[in-house]
Protein backbone atom coordinates (compact mmCIF):
# COMPACT_ATOMS: atom_id res chain seq x y z
CA UNK A 1 0.00 0.00 0.00
CA UNK A 2 1.12 3.49 -0.87
CA UNK A 3 1.70 5.85 2.14
CA UNK A 4 0.05 8.75 2.43
CA UNK A 5 3.23 11.49 1.22
CA UNK A 6 3.71 9.03 -1.60
CA UNK A 7 -0.25 9.79 -2.69
CA UNK A 8 0.23 12.69 -2.57
CA UNK A 9 3.12 13.71 -4.08
CA UNK A 10 1.45 11.28 -6.62
CA UNK A 11 -1.20 13.70 -6.93
CA UNK A 12 0.97 16.79 -6.99
CA UNK A 13 2.72 15.26 -10.34
CA UNK A 14 -0.35 13.85 -11.88
CA UNK A 15 -1.34 17.45 -12.77
CA UNK A 16 1.06 18.15 -15.83
CA UNK A 17 -0.16 21.79 -17.44
CA UNK A 18 2.46 24.33 -18.12
CA UNK A 19 3.50 26.84 -15.51
CA UNK A 20 6.24 29.87 -16.03
CA UNK A 21 8.20 28.53 -13.21
CA UNK A 22 8.21 25.03 -12.61
CA UNK A 23 10.43 24.67 -8.79
CA UNK A 24 10.14 21.24 -7.51
CA UNK A 25 13.18 22.09 -5.09
CA UNK A 26 14.93 24.66 -3.51
CA UNK A 27 17.82 24.69 -5.22
CA UNK A 28 15.54 25.38 -9.02
CA UNK A 29 13.84 27.51 -7.00
CA UNK A 30 16.80 29.42 -6.13
CA UNK A 31 18.17 29.11 -10.27
CA UNK A 32 14.66 30.49 -11.13
CA UNK A 33 14.99 33.73 -9.08
CA UNK A 34 18.34 33.96 -9.96
CA UNK A 35 17.15 33.99 -13.81
CA UNK A 36 13.88 35.85 -13.59
CA UNK A 37 14.78 38.62 -10.59
CA UNK A 38 11.42 37.27 -9.09
CA UNK A 39 10.54 36.84 -5.29
CA UNK A 40 9.47 33.70 -4.13
CA UNK A 41 5.96 35.03 -3.76
CA UNK A 42 6.32 36.57 -7.58
CA UNK A 43 6.96 33.13 -9.11
CA UNK A 44 4.18 31.62 -7.15
CA UNK A 45 2.00 33.91 -8.14
CA UNK A 46 2.60 33.59 -11.43
CA UNK A 47 2.23 29.55 -11.68
CA UNK A 48 -1.28 30.10 -9.89
CA UNK A 49 -2.21 31.72 -12.75
CA UNK A 50 -1.81 28.66 -14.67
CA UNK A 51 -5.45 27.39 -12.62
CA UNK A 52 -6.91 30.92 -12.14
CA UNK A 53 -7.03 34.22 -12.18
CA UNK A 54 -4.82 36.45 -9.92
CA UNK A 55 -7.07 38.30 -8.73
CA UNK A 56 -8.86 35.44 -7.61
CA UNK A 57 -5.73 33.87 -6.16
CA UNK A 58 -5.29 36.82 -3.92
CA UNK A 59 -9.25 37.06 -2.88
CA UNK A 60 -8.85 33.50 -1.77
CA UNK A 61 -5.85 33.99 0.16
CA UNK A 62 -7.05 37.25 1.86
CA UNK A 63 -10.30 34.56 2.87
CA UNK A 64 -7.42 32.24 4.44
CA UNK A 65 -5.83 35.46 6.49
CA UNK A 66 -9.37 36.17 7.27
CA UNK A 67 -10.31 32.57 8.79
CA UNK A 68 -6.80 32.69 10.77
CA UNK A 69 -7.46 35.79 12.67
CA UNK A 70 -11.27 34.67 13.07
CA UNK A 71 -10.07 31.19 14.52
CA UNK A 72 -7.20 33.16 17.14
CA UNK A 73 -10.44 35.57 18.51
CA UNK A 74 -12.59 32.13 18.82
CA UNK A 75 -9.61 30.86 20.86
CA UNK A 76 -8.90 33.92 22.88
CA UNK A 77 -12.17 33.84 24.00
CA UNK A 78 -12.68 30.23 24.68
CA UNK A 79 -13.76 28.69 27.94
CA UNK A 80 -13.76 25.60 29.88
CA UNK A 81 -12.36 22.43 29.18
CA UNK A 82 -10.77 20.49 25.91
CA UNK A 83 -12.82 17.53 24.75
CA UNK A 84 -11.37 13.85 25.20
CA UNK A 85 -10.59 12.71 28.56
CA UNK A 86 -7.50 14.54 29.52
CA UNK A 87 -9.41 17.59 31.01
CA UNK A 88 -6.85 19.92 30.13
CA UNK A 89 -8.11 23.41 30.39
CA UNK A 90 -7.92 26.20 27.51
CA UNK A 91 -5.07 28.31 28.94
CA UNK A 92 -5.13 30.95 25.86
CA UNK A 93 -8.27 33.06 26.77
CA UNK A 94 -6.56 33.60 30.34
CA UNK A 95 -3.22 34.15 28.77
CA UNK A 96 -5.18 36.74 26.53
CA UNK A 97 -7.01 38.61 29.15
CA UNK A 98 -3.44 38.81 31.10
CA UNK A 99 -1.28 40.46 28.23
CA UNK A 100 -4.52 42.55 27.36
CA UNK A 101 -4.98 44.38 30.75
CA UNK A 102 -1.44 45.11 30.78
CA UNK A 103 -0.30 46.39 27.69
CA UNK A 104 1.97 48.76 29.49
CA UNK A 105 4.07 45.66 30.52
CA UNK A 106 5.47 45.50 26.74
CA UNK A 107 7.66 48.48 27.62
CA UNK A 108 9.39 46.78 30.07
CA UNK A 109 9.54 43.29 28.72
CA UNK A 110 11.00 43.64 25.16
CA UNK A 111 10.22 39.94 24.89
CA UNK A 112 6.30 40.20 25.39
CA UNK A 113 5.98 40.19 21.87
CA UNK A 114 6.69 36.74 22.18
CA UNK A 115 4.57 35.70 24.48
CA UNK A 116 1.49 37.38 22.42
CA UNK A 117 2.38 35.21 19.51
CA UNK A 118 2.75 32.24 22.23
CA UNK A 119 -0.77 33.16 22.55
CA UNK A 120 -1.64 32.73 19.28
CA UNK A 121 -0.20 29.80 18.50
CA UNK A 122 -2.06 28.47 20.98
CA UNK A 123 -5.61 29.55 20.78
CA UNK A 124 -5.67 28.44 17.49
CA UNK A 125 -4.64 25.01 18.22
CA UNK A 126 -7.32 24.92 21.37
CA UNK A 127 -10.16 25.90 18.68
CA UNK A 128 -8.51 22.40 16.31
CA UNK A 129 -8.28 20.35 20.30
CA UNK A 130 -12.13 21.31 20.61
CA UNK A 131 -13.02 20.20 17.12
CA UNK A 132 -13.14 23.93 16.06
CA UNK A 133 -12.68 25.54 12.56
CA UNK A 134 -9.00 25.99 11.39
CA UNK A 135 -7.01 26.42 8.67
CA UNK A 136 -4.80 23.58 7.83
CA UNK A 137 -1.39 24.71 7.59
CA UNK A 138 0.22 22.04 6.83
CA UNK A 139 -1.85 20.14 9.50
CA UNK A 140 -4.38 20.36 11.89
CA UNK A 141 -2.19 19.38 14.14
CA UNK A 142 0.34 22.36 13.48
CA UNK A 143 -2.85 24.70 12.46
CA UNK A 144 -1.25 27.32 14.99
CA UNK A 145 1.61 28.33 13.73
CA UNK A 146 1.52 30.46 10.19
CA UNK A 147 -1.70 32.13 12.22
CA UNK A 148 0.84 33.03 14.98
CA UNK A 149 3.59 34.28 12.81
CA UNK A 150 1.68 36.58 10.37
CA UNK A 151 -0.18 38.20 13.81
CA UNK A 152 3.28 38.85 14.56
CA UNK A 153 3.57 40.37 11.37
CA UNK A 154 1.09 42.24 11.48
CA UNK A 155 0.27 43.51 14.85
CA UNK A 156 3.82 43.78 16.02
CA UNK A 157 5.28 44.80 12.50
CA UNK A 158 2.51 46.65 11.24
CA UNK A 159 2.04 45.18 8.64
CA UNK A 160 -1.57 45.60 6.92
CA UNK A 161 -0.96 45.93 3.05
CA UNK A 162 -2.98 43.36 1.42
CA UNK A 163 -0.45 42.56 -0.60
CA UNK A 164 2.04 41.64 1.90
CA UNK A 165 -0.37 38.80 3.40
CA UNK A 166 -0.91 37.62 0.22
CA UNK A 167 2.72 37.70 -0.22
CA UNK A 168 3.49 35.62 3.02
CA UNK A 169 0.83 32.75 2.39
CA UNK A 170 2.51 32.44 -0.95
CA UNK A 171 5.52 31.71 0.09
CA UNK A 172 4.80 29.34 2.87
CA UNK A 173 2.29 27.57 0.68
CA UNK A 174 5.22 27.23 -1.80
CA UNK A 175 7.51 25.58 0.47
CA UNK A 176 5.13 23.42 1.60
CA UNK A 177 4.87 22.22 -1.79
CA UNK A 178 8.11 20.89 -1.71
CA UNK A 179 8.06 19.39 1.59
CA UNK A 180 5.03 17.51 -0.03
CA UNK A 181 7.08 16.89 -3.23
CA UNK A 182 10.12 15.66 -1.91
CA UNK A 183 9.47 14.61 1.72
CA UNK A 184 6.31 14.43 3.72
CA UNK A 185 4.01 16.33 5.64
CA UNK A 186 2.23 13.53 7.97
CA UNK A 187 3.20 12.88 10.98
CA UNK A 188 2.12 9.11 10.60
CA UNK A 189 4.78 8.86 8.15
CA UNK A 190 7.61 11.07 9.35
CA UNK A 191 6.50 12.44 13.11
CA UNK A 192 5.93 15.55 14.13
CA UNK A 193 8.93 16.54 12.09
CA UNK A 194 6.48 16.81 9.19
CA UNK A 195 3.93 18.85 10.80
CA UNK A 196 5.35 21.40 13.25
CA UNK A 197 8.84 21.50 11.84
CA UNK A 198 7.02 21.77 8.33
CA UNK A 199 4.65 24.81 9.69
CA UNK A 200 8.11 26.25 11.17
CA UNK A 201 9.77 25.74 7.97
CA UNK A 202 6.88 27.62 6.14
CA UNK A 203 6.56 30.66 8.52
CA UNK A 204 10.15 31.17 8.81
CA UNK A 205 10.59 32.05 5.02
CA UNK A 206 6.95 33.35 4.95
CA UNK A 207 8.17 35.93 7.88
CA UNK A 208 11.63 36.58 5.92
CA UNK A 209 10.50 37.55 2.50
CA UNK A 210 7.68 39.61 4.23
CA UNK A 211 10.25 41.92 5.90
CA UNK A 212 12.29 42.12 2.93
CA UNK A 213 14.39 38.72 2.32
CA UNK A 214 16.20 37.90 -0.79
CA UNK A 215 15.15 34.71 -2.01
CA UNK A 216 18.47 33.09 -0.67
CA UNK A 217 17.28 34.41 2.86
CA UNK A 218 13.82 32.84 2.33
CA UNK A 219 15.91 29.79 1.42
CA UNK A 220 17.82 30.42 4.13
CA UNK A 221 15.01 30.92 6.77
CA UNK A 222 12.81 27.79 5.43
CA UNK A 223 16.54 25.63 5.99
CA UNK A 224 17.25 26.80 9.71
CA UNK A 225 13.05 26.36 10.99
CA UNK A 226 13.23 22.28 9.83
CA UNK A 227 17.05 21.68 10.62
CA UNK A 228 16.19 22.44 14.19
CA UNK A 229 12.91 20.61 14.21
CA UNK A 230 14.79 17.04 12.85
CA UNK A 231 13.73 14.13 14.72
CA UNK A 232 10.57 15.75 16.13
CA UNK A 233 8.48 12.80 17.18
CA UNK A 234 4.71 12.55 17.24
CA UNK A 235 3.53 11.13 20.65
CA UNK A 236 0.30 12.80 21.68
CA UNK A 237 -0.86 11.69 25.24
CA UNK A 238 -3.95 9.82 24.94
CA UNK A 239 -4.01 10.04 20.98
CA UNK A 240 -5.59 13.70 21.27
CA UNK A 241 -4.18 16.72 19.44
CA UNK A 242 -3.63 18.56 22.89
CA UNK A 243 -0.50 17.35 25.03
CA UNK A 244 2.63 18.09 23.82
CA UNK A 245 0.79 19.91 20.81
CA UNK A 246 -0.75 22.76 21.81
CA UNK A 247 2.55 23.83 23.21
CA UNK A 248 4.40 22.64 20.53
CA UNK A 249 2.85 25.11 18.04
CA UNK A 250 3.72 28.06 20.28
CA UNK A 251 7.22 26.63 20.45
CA UNK A 252 7.37 26.59 16.31
CA UNK A 253 5.88 29.56 15.52
CA UNK A 254 8.62 31.28 18.35
CA UNK A 255 11.02 29.39 16.39
CA UNK A 256 10.32 29.68 13.23
CA UNK A 257 10.33 33.88 13.85
CA UNK A 258 14.07 33.53 15.31
CA UNK A 259 14.91 31.36 12.13
CA UNK A 260 13.54 34.42 10.06
CA UNK A 261 15.67 37.01 11.49
CA UNK A 262 19.17 34.87 11.48
CA UNK A 263 18.35 34.76 8.05
CA UNK A 264 17.92 38.43 7.61
CA UNK A 265 20.95 38.99 9.66
CA UNK A 266 22.88 37.02 7.09
CA UNK A 267 23.29 37.38 3.22
CA UNK A 268 21.86 33.89 2.39
CA UNK A 269 24.98 31.90 2.23
CA UNK A 270 24.64 28.87 4.22
CA UNK A 271 26.64 25.12 4.75
CA UNK A 272 23.35 23.38 4.65
CA UNK A 273 20.92 23.54 1.91
CA UNK A 274 16.68 23.33 2.38
CA UNK A 275 17.09 20.30 -0.27
CA UNK A 276 19.58 18.71 2.03
CA UNK A 277 17.74 19.28 5.13
CA UNK A 278 14.23 17.81 3.37
CA UNK A 279 16.01 15.19 2.33
CA UNK A 280 17.62 14.39 6.28
CA UNK A 281 13.88 15.50 7.12
CA UNK A 282 12.72 12.29 4.57
CA UNK A 283 15.39 10.16 6.00
CA UNK A 284 15.12 10.56 9.40
CA UNK A 285 11.34 9.84 9.41
CA UNK A 286 12.09 6.46 7.27
CA UNK A 287 14.58 5.29 10.29
CA UNK A 288 12.34 6.52 13.00
CA UNK A 289 10.32 3.62 14.89
CA UNK A 290 6.72 3.41 14.67
CA UNK A 291 6.27 4.24 18.45
CA UNK A 292 6.61 7.77 17.68
CA UNK A 293 4.22 8.72 14.33
CA UNK A 294 1.36 9.70 15.74
CA UNK A 295 0.64 6.03 17.24
CA UNK A 296 0.82 6.86 21.13
CA UNK A 297 2.78 4.01 21.86
CA UNK A 298 6.11 5.58 22.97
CA UNK A 299 7.59 9.04 24.17
CA UNK A 300 5.10 11.30 26.00
CA UNK A 301 2.16 9.14 25.48
CA UNK A 302 3.18 6.17 27.32
CA UNK A 303 5.16 8.48 30.06
CA UNK A 304 2.75 10.83 31.40
CA UNK A 305 -0.42 9.49 33.57
CA UNK A 306 -3.54 10.28 31.24
CA UNK A 307 -5.39 11.18 34.31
Amino acid sequence: MASEGAAQRDELSADRREIPYPFRTGDEMLHLARESGLSVSEMTLCNEGAWRPEAETRAALLRVAQAMQTCIERGCHGSGVLPGGLRVPRRAPGLFRELAAHPEAAVQDPLMALDWVSLWAMAVNEENAAGGRVVTAPTNGAAGILPAVLQFLIHIHRVTDDDKIVRFLLTAGAMGILYKLNASISGAEVGCQGEVGVACSMAAAALCEALGGSVPQVENAAEIGMEHNLGLTCDPVGGLVQVPCIERNAMGAVKAINAARLALRGDGTHRVSLDRVIATMRQTGADMSTKYKETSRGGLAVNVTEC
